[in-house]
């Protein structure tokens, strides 16, 4: 027979007063079943606050990026149609109101008045009037022959005074003055050759009015340009079927008109 000490406890009932002891040193509070769940339930709820929050702002700022992009192509796109629609009308007919020769006729019109954008569209000369006026160009020219440039220059500025709207003839007796004032200019830079070169400039800025076809052309490229843009089509190729139906009269027109009033001087 074994004998127990007084005073002593089997090991087995040590054991379990330590485990059923919350004092003793090395034992760990005991952890209550629902705290861990209800953490992590906390945790996953403020990280989809979070995400949501994060998903509104960003999808808000893209919004409002695209909107921005949008009203800038269109901004763009309606820019590039008002400057069509100045290359069509605005510029040829201010350079030609510009640098038309002065009459009295049109000396008193305001720019761009019912009265001064009829004038600027081609009216036919009287014919005693256009008739002086060749004689005038063909004496000026006589006289340019025989060296008298002064006196021909004369005659060349009576074709701007009596027939100022007839371009073909008007460019014409601006060149042979420009070559009577170069013929009495002795050197380079001096009176003369300044006065031969502001008459070749009136003869070029003229032809850059509403008889100059690059105007059209140019106009007509830009609004090509703004309708594919318009219809979102990167590419935007010509087709036979445009090239006949819209580049040929264009042309035809356009060679009708330059035969007509006379091709500028280049």
């Amino acid at each position: 027979m074994i004998s127990v000490a007084r005073g002593t406890a089997p090991r087995g009932a040590r054991i379990g007063r330590a485990r059923a002891s919350p004092g003793r040193i090395g034992t760990a509070p005991a952890v209550s079943s629902t705290s861990a769940p209800r953490s992590r339930v906390a945790v996953v709820r403020a990280a989809r606050v979070g995400t949501g929050r994060s998903s509104s702002s960003s999808s808000s700022s893209s919004s409002s990026s695209s909107d921005a992009s949008g009203v800038s192509r269109r901004a763009a796109l309606a820019g590039k149609a008002l400057f069509t629609l100045g290359e069509a009308f605005i510029f040829p007919w201010a350079t030609e109101g510009a640098t038309r020769p002065k009459s009295p006729a049109t000396a008193t019109l305001a720019p761009f008045s019912p009265a001064w954008l009829s004038s600027i569209l081609y009216t036919e000369t009287d014919p005693d009037a256009k008739a002086s006026a060749k004689a005038a160009l063909l004496l000026g020219e006589a006289l340019q022959a025989e060296g008298k440039h002064a006196e021909a220059i004369g005659k060349f500025e009576e074709v701007y005074a009596l027939a100022p709207t007839e371009y073909k003839m008007c460019q014409r007796a601006g060149l042979r003055t420009a070559v009577s004032y170069k013929a009495m200019s002795t050197r380079l830079g001096d009176e003369y050759d300044k006065k031969a070169n502001e008459a070749k400039q009136v003869v070029w800025w003229w032809g850059r009015g509403t008889r100059w076809p690059g105007w059209y052309i140019v106009a007509y490229l830009s609004a090509r340009n703004v309708w594919f843009e318009t219809r979102e089509d990167p590419v935007g190729a010509f087709t036979a079927t445009e090239g006949l139906a819209v580049l040929v009269p264009i042309w035809l027109g356009l060679l009708y008109t330059l035969v007509t009033f006379g091709i500028p001087d280049y």
